[in-house]
């Protein structure tokens, strides 16, 4: 089958599966679904390309949401035609309720059937003797009452063997686990999904409901330390991800060091937090609290594989703690200046590559200053010039629509509080975390998986420690965003142009997502008294790349 056969007939698939929010119009919607039900019948070729055309024809709306969903698809890149391999998908099966008490199980495996709503991805070859695949779950609520962490061997020629894990819950209610895949070997996550079930005396048997994740790739990279944390009951759960990797918990971060940190790193970007050598002094201060906090036996060990590695990604949901400042008590600079540190969160697989194109600008109300002149630069860099948004309306329309390959924001973020109601200050409201909801809970940005630059102070939690909501970060990803860059705590307004400007030139210049990250913060590193460096953090698959060509 020919790629763009195989492009259009999955969005008819998909324009099939959520007709009832793309046709508003009941009779419309039905008089299409039968169309396409025809189309899709027919042997795969261009008479059924061509009456799944005129079926999609039958709505304007309809079309144009048609049309970019196969643009985005068409943008991931393919392998050469008649040599393509399967694509893979993290594959999970549960049951959507549970008694409180019981014991029920979550299925999962690495299939090359995506099912019904899966996106496509950059097919990918799998060796000979095969990859074997670490699969974790973790929830802050529920119980794991068998092994948490299992092996799945692919193979190139067929799925593998599911593996089961068995959850419980002693209480009601709606409860969340995380499922990440990692390869064994090394490396970040290279899927990852959220399921929830929910917990009532009143339920009733359904079969379990399947969901998946994309995997784009089975490369095991040995430089790359990944470390897991997860929300437990009484704090945090540890595991450096390996197949030996040691697990345990801590408990929470207090917040009166969080708020004092933060304190502390304000004044130093406003320049009033006194001489460089005493603000860097503090800053690793705040650093090695914040090693302390972890488990020894994971400190330990940490440290040791970071002697030798390559970069440090924080796979977690846990966006209020400032990961870049860990600093082991034996070292003198942070780890976040000697490798790559980058950020994934369980709620989205993290991109393998990344698209410029159909750039989205915003500065809200009052803008700060020279940001108006940060994003004439970045689209200085794009073949085609983005669109300015000024609107929180049409902000959330475009991010419902998921129309675009970049979205950046250079604006002011105010911080929850007596005064302020927080977010980005727009010219018909405020544009908060809390407007994401919709978008995350419908994987409205899956399709193109776009980078998001929040270019603002405290960008990354929103000012907020609400574990619900999450922040910035999570909402985002959550949505579908294939990789979200912020900063943790107020920035400098000329360092954050600097950091901008280096970060896109490297991205342009062919350099991986961590790579780029990684120079940009070595930008900022002369001033000892200036956090902005430290400041940012960056989530998604460190060596996601930009396309070739896709900057338009």
């Amino acid at each position: 089958m020919r790629d763009d056969t195989w492009t259009l007939r999955w969005v008819a698939e998909q324009v099939r599966a959520r007709l009832g929010e793309l046709v508003a119009d009941a009779e419309t919607a039905a008089r299409i679904d039968k169309l396409l039900a025809e189309a899709l019948a027919r042997p795969p070729g261009p008479l059924a390309d061509l009456a799944i055309a005129r079926a999609l024809r039958g709505d304007p709306a309809l079309e144009r949401w048609a049309m970019e969903t196969v643009r985005a698809a068409e943008s991931r890149p393919r392998a050469e035609p008649g040599s393509a391999p399967p694509v893979r998908y993290l594959t999970t099966s549960l049951p959507r309720q549970a008694r409180p008490g019981t014991r029920f199980p979550l299925h999962v495996t690495i299939s090359r059937d995506g099912g019904p709503g899966s996106v496509p991805t950059r097919p990918f070859p799998v060796p000979e003797r095969g990859v074997d695949v670490l699969v974790t779950v973790a929830s802050p609520t529920l119980s794991i009452e068998s092994d948490a962490v299992h092996v799945v061997r692919v193979h190139p020629g067929d799925d593998p063997d599911g593996v089961v894990f068995v959850l419980g819950a002693a209480e009601e209610g709606r409860h969340e686990v995380t499922v990440r895949a990692f390869v064994d070997g090394g490396g970040s996550q290279i899927a990852a999904i959220v399921r929830t079930v929910l917990v009532t005396d009143s339920a009733s048997y359904a079969p379990p409901h399947r969901l998946t994740a994309r995997v784009e790739h089975l490369t095991p990279r040995p430089g790359e330390v990944a470390l897991q944390v997860d929300r437990h009951r009484d704090g945090y759960a540890f595991r450096l991800v390996g197949r030996d990797g040691p697990t345990a918990t801590a408990g929470s971060v207090p917040r009166g060091l969080l708020a004092d940190l933060l304190r502390t790193v304000n004044a130093a970007a406003r320049g009033t937090g006194g001489q460089p050598a005493a603000v860097r002094g503090e800053l690793a201060g705040y650093g090695t609290l914040l090693w302390r906090a972890l488990p020894p036996e994971i400190g330990r060990e940490v440290e040791a594989r970071l002697a030798t590695a390559t970069g440090l990604t924080i796979c977690s949901d846990v966006s209020e703690l400032p990961w870049e400042l860990l600093l082991p008590p034996t070292w003198d600079e942070f780890p976040a200046e000697r490798l790559a540190v980058m950020r994934q969160t369980g709620g989205h697989s993290p991109a393998r590559s990344l698209a410029l194109s159909d750039a989205v600008f915003v500065h809200g109300r009052n803008p700060p200053t020279g940001a108006v002149a940060e994003i004439r630069q970045v689209n200085a860099g794009l073949d085609v010039p983005g669109a300015l948004v000024t609107s929180a309306q049409e902000l959330l329309r475009r991010i419902e629509r998921g129309d675009f390959g970049l979205l950046h924001l250079a604006c002011h973020q105010d911080q929850p509080g007596a005064d302020s109601d927080g977010g980005v200050a727009m010219d018909d409201g405020r544009f908060r975390p809390v407007a994401l909801a919709r978008a995350a809970a419908r994987g409205s940005l899956r399709a193109r998986c776009p980078l998001v630059f929040f270019n603002a102070c405290r960008s990354v939690d929103g000012g907020s420690y609400d574990t619900l909501m999450g922040g910035w970060a999570n909402e985002f990803v959550r949505a579908g965003a294939g990789a979200f860059v912020g900063s943790t705590w107020a920035v400098r307004t000329e360092s954050a142009h600097r950091y901008a400007d280096r970060f896109y030139a490297e991205l342009r210049g062919g350099a991986p997502l961590a790579a780029a990250s990684f120079a940009a913060r070595r930008e900022l590193l002369a001033d000892p008294g200036d956090p902005t460096g430290l400041a940012y953090a960056v989530y998604g698959d460190p060596q996601a790349t930009i396309l070739t060509g896709a900057t338009a």
